[in-house]
């Protein structure tokens, strides 16, 4: 994998999910490895999806559908059908157990 700023963005306090899932669209199919879970990468995506900077190339705010379908080819794996996307996200949402922080997941998941 190329160099990143993941680590860089981590040290200073500030995570950027839309930064990360900018730079995964950089790259060509299958050029990154993803080492954790696909909710986690699909949590990734909405977390930058929410941000809505990210556009879809008509000038509109990226959806989860879109991003993911990208991302998700990105680093080699199948993108989720919408219906199953939506109620992972549902459940992210309404998870009862406590996580890490997801920029901890996501480094290592790049990793």
């Amino acid at each position: 994998m190329q160099e990143n700023n993941y680590s860089n963005q981590l040290m200073t306090g500030y995570f950027d999910a839309a930064a990360v899932v900018k730079d995964l669209l950089s790259r060509p199919t299958g050029s990154v490895q993803w080492h954790s879970t696909k909710r986690c990468l699909i949590e990734l995506v909405t977390a930058a999806a929410d941000e809505r900077v990210l556009t879809n190339g008509h000038g509109e705010p990226a959806s989860r559908t879109f991003l993911s379908q990208r991302v998700f080819r990105a680093v080699g794996m199948a993108p989720p059908k919408p219906r199953h996307l939506h109620s992972v996200v549902y459940r992210i949402r309404n998870r009862v157990m406590q996580q890490p922080p997801l920029e901890v997941r996501v480094r290592e998941g790049l990793m």
